[in-house]
């Protein structure tokens, strides 16, 4: 038995590997600065203050890539000599404890197709353990720990963390121009993404099916034939919403189909998944409209979530909350083509991260986007934002972003499950 120290440890994948360090016979404990409901549930104690105390009571620190070694309770630990892992590291070395590790790669839709292969997998009868950077819907955890056999993961490229794995299988959904704030160019990041790939024993980067006759549902929910180049695969009707979701759910299947899975699993498996928390979620809210929430943080998501709500009808207002500065920079142009698409759009204060405040970025977003003739708010302040919120009675409201707001909504009681 060790005692672990996680630093960084209400995040959503190092949440998880705090729950599978205990599972293992472990003491875990962790600092944060938000704290985390979950594993105060499993018995983890979340700090919210810096304690150096901690650090001497530790075998082994991990910490997140969110935080430089600077920060002082790691150079505390660098002080002390202590054992000091980062996140990807000690996630490479949960996983190789099981016989074949299945790692989601990509910019786009890992989440939702790392959970959709677990789903299917499961239904499968393969008791597979599930480390994920989302919640589920259908219980709001991150993990699931059960059988020795398969271990499904994202793999997050951020820091190149996804390189300390070594995958029985890998998928890479798609590659686009992010992080680059680490990778510096397009080039390096691809350079990770072949190195991912290498690292793998079976690769999948294109499944090779299309989809036909896309529709939804009266709930909104995703429905859509699947063929191969010379034959029908089938119908499936997800009980998502979403239409991008048929692309995750073509990697799902093709990549349990290399998995050895049969045709009448497979779809079980996607049409009993009940969706992530944040991917296009339906949700409750204070005012009158249809009200959505999803993670798109990207120009590339954000048409995406604009294709998939259009669908539904009626005005269209859009709410996001950009993630980082270096990104909204970065991508200023495409924000702004794929933001205008929306009828209203409404800002809230950038989820900063791990940079310093620079509200210039924001001030040129929403000049830029008031040039496209749409109607722009910015809004600092929560109470405000609330009450704007409250005016809107009908057509569609779609919360993007992938920072703290939803959270922030939810205790405010403006949005609630569906």
């Amino acid at each position: 038995m060790k005692k672990y120290f996680l630093i960084g440890i209400s995040g959503i994948s190092m949440s998880a590997i705090a729950v599978m360090l205990k599972s293992e016979g472990n003491e875990v404990k962790g600092y944060d600065q938000h704290p985390c409901a979950e594993l105060e549930n499993e018995g983890i104690t979340v700090e919210l203050q810096p304690n150096f105390e901690s650090i001497l009571w530790a075998d082994e620190i991990v910490y997140s890539s969110a935080f430089s070694m600077d920060f002082p309770l790691l150079n505390y630990a660098l002080i002390c000599r202590k054992k000091i892992t980062v996140r990807g590291e000690k996630l490479g070395e949960i996983a190789s404890h099981y016989e074949k590790v299945v790692a989601v790669a990509g910019s786009h839709g890992k989440s939702t197709t790392t959970a959709m292969i677990y789903n299917i997998l499961k239904v499968a009868g393969k008791m597979p353990t599930l480390h994920l950077g989302a919640k589920l819907q259908e219980n709001g955890k991150n993990f699931d720990i059960a059988g020795q056999e398969y271990f499904v993961t994202e793999a997050c490229e951020y820091h190149d963390n996804f390189l300390f794995l070594q995958p029985y299988f890998s998928v890479v959904t798609n590659i686009e121009p992010e992080h680059l704030d680490y990778f510096k160019t397009f080039k390096n990041e691809k350079k990770s993404y072949k190195k991912f790939l290498e690292n793998s024993q079976q690769t999948l980067v294109s499944h090779q099916y299309k989809s036909k006759n896309v529709h939804l549902d009266k709930h909104g929910n995703v429905i859509f034939d699947v063929r191969s180049a010379d034959q029908k695969w089938g119908r499936v009707h997800l009980k998502i919403g979403g239409v991008y979701n048929v692309e995750n759910a073509l990697f799902a299947i093709r990549a349990c189909e290399m998995l050895g899975i049969n045709k009448c699993l497979i779809k079980l498996g996607l049409e009993s998944f009940c969706g992530l928390e944040k991917r296009f979620e339906r949700v409750k809210s204070q005012s009158g409209c249809k009200t959505f929430v999803d993670y798109a943080h990207h120009p590339k998501e954000i048409s995406k979530a604009f294709n998939s709500i259009k669908k539904l009808g009626g005005k269209n207002v859009v709410l996001f909350q950009p993630h980082t500065y270096s990104r909204t920079a970065a991508f200023m142009d495409d924000f702004v083509r794929q933001l205008s698409k929306f009828d209203e759009i409404i800002l809230f204060k950038t989820y900063a991260a791990r940079e310093k405040e620079q509200t210039q970025v924001e001030i040129e977003l929403v000049q830029k986007l008031s040039k496209t003739g749409k109607k722009v708010m910015l809004f600092y302040d929560l109470n405000a934002l609330i009450s704007r919120l409250q005016g809107i009675k009908d057509g569609n409201l779609v919360i993007l972003g992938a920072g703290d707001l939803p959270e922030m909504l939810k205790e405010r009681n403006f949005i609630w499950k569906d």
